[in-house]
């Protein structure tokens, strides 16, 4: 089953492009499936006095084209089969009837306490799964060992940046990234995949390293200030049309 949201594209989810950011984009599909764990049981608050909270592992998305300020858009989001401890969930955005970005997201169902892991086994939905995607890039990503990876910058996790959790949103992540790369005058995201490998808590100050350029795609790669690998991306850009 699909569960589906219609959105208008807000002047405040653009970039200093005039288009929709790629965080706004991850926003669009993430809130579509937050609503879908609210309206539909077993919901997040159902699942939380069961010990089960989701938490994001990696995903890959897709924008083959650009959203702008007032466009009207229809979201729509589904789980797909699950496997072993791995919960893949699928999203689109449509706009006059086109898909516009596809993504693949993959999750764990954790219990917060004891920080152990859930099996599929464990989560019984009331909904129907549906297909899964398949799109260019991965959601598991390996940079390349012989990738030369360059620091070139800090950012320090603030307010604007966490969640309820007080750790850095998962949303945030594609805009924070892209603010590393050499320039992002006009041009635009095309294909983005992150694996969340640990969070980073309000406070927190990561280093961020980035590969040169090759076609208009970037490795990218954030280290917490203890050495640990926060998150490590794919960007593959663009000029706009």
């Amino acid at each position: 089953m699909k569960y589906t949201i219609h959105r208008t594209v807000s002047p405040h989810d653009l970039d200093y492009n005039n288009i929709a950011s790629a965080s706004a984009v991850l926003r669009f599909m993430q809130e579509c499936a937050y609503m879908q764990l609210t309206d539909v049981p077993p919901t997040m608050d159902e699942l939380r006095e069961q010990g089960k909270v989701f938490v994001l592992s990696r995903l890959s998305y897709s924008i083959y084209s650009e959203l702008h300020a007032c466009e009207e858009i229809e979201v729509r989001t589904w789980p797909c089969e699950s496997g072993g401890v791995s919960f893949p969930r699928c999203s689109q955005i449509i706009r006059d009837g086109k898909i516009v970005a596809e993504l693949v997201s993959v999750w764990a169902l954790i219990n917060p306490v004891t920080h152990t892991l859930w099996r599929a086994s464990d989560y019984h939905p009331s909904f129907e799964y549906g297909q899964m995607l398949e799109l260019d890039l991965p959601t598991r990503i390996r940079i390349p060992r012989d990738m030369n990876l360059s620091l070139v910058g800090e950012h320090t996790v603030e307010y604007s940046d966490v969640d309820v959790n007080r750790h850095l949103n998962n949303t945030k992540y594609p805009d924070m990234l892209c603010g590393f790369l050499p320039d992002m005058k006009g041009k635009r995201v095309i294909k983005l995949a992150i694996s969340y490998l640990s969070e980073a808590p309000l406070g927190e100050r990561l280093k961020i390293y980035v590969s040169e350029e090759e076609d208009g795609a970037y490795w990218v790669r954030s280290v917490k200030q203890n050495g640990d690998v926060n998150c490590e991306a794919q960007i593959v850009t663009d000029e706009i049309s």
